[in-house]
C-alpha cells in the first residue's frame, strides 16, 4: 500500500504487541496483516487475533479504506474512526491490555455454564486442568498456571455457595 500511515500503523502494532505475542495469558496473542495488494482502492486490514481458554479465536481488527482507519470500539458495537495511526495504536493497546480479564470472565462464564448443566465439581476440574495441558497443543486456548489457580477458587465459591 502507497499510504506511510498504514505502514507506520504496521511498525507501531509490531512494536506495541512484542511484549504479548504468544504469551498464554493474552491468548498466544499474534498480528495478521493483509495488505489489499497495490491497489489502495482495496484498502488493507490487521487483526490483532488472540484466543479465550478452550480455543475461541477472537480478534480486533483495523480496516484502512480511503485514508481512515476503522477500528471497533471495546463492545464491538460501533466502528471508531481514526486518522492517525499513533491514535488507533493507543486504542488497541487499551483493548490488548484487557485480554487477560477477558479470559478471566470467559473462563468463569464456562464454569458457570457447566455448573448449570449439571456437572460436578470434579468434573469441572478435570476440564479446567485438560485446558492447562493444552498449551504444548493449543497454546492460546490453554491456562497459564494462574488462571487455572484462579479458576479453581471461583468454582470453589461457587460450589460452596451452592453446597456441592
Amino acid at each position: 500500500m502507497a499510504d506511510k500511515r498504514w505502514d507506520e500503523l504496521r511498525r507501531l502494532l509490531q512494536g506495541m504487541t512484542a511484549n504479548y505475542t504468544g504469551r498464554i495469558e493474552y491468548g498466544n496473542l499474534r498480528l495478521e496483516v493483509y495488505d489489499g495488494g497495490a491497489d489502495s482502492e482495496l484498502g488493507g486490514r490487521i487483526a490483532v487475533a488472540y484466543e479465550t481458554p478452550g480455543g475461541s479465536t477472537n480478534q480486533f481488527g483495523v480496516g484502512f479504506e480511503h485514508g481512515v482507519f476503522g477500528v471497533l470500539d471495546a463492545s464491538a458495537e460501533t466502528e471508531l474512526r481514526f486518522e492517525q495511526p499513533q491514535e488507533v495504536a493507543e486504542h488497541l493497546h487499551e483493548l490488548v491490555r484487557g485480554i487477560p480479564e477477558a479470559r478471566r470472565q470467559r473462563l468463569q462464564e464456562d464454569i458457570d455454564q457447566m455448573l448449570r448443566e449439571g456437572y460436578s465439581r470434579a468434573e469441572v476440574l478435570d476440564d479446567l486442568n485438560r485446558l492447562l495441558r493444552m498449551g504444548t497443543e493449543f497454546r492460546g486456548g490453554s491456562l497459564t498456571v494462574e488462571e487455572l489457580t484462579t479458576a479453581c477458587r471461583y468454582l470453589a465459591a461457587r460450589t460452596e455457595a451452592e453446597g456441592d
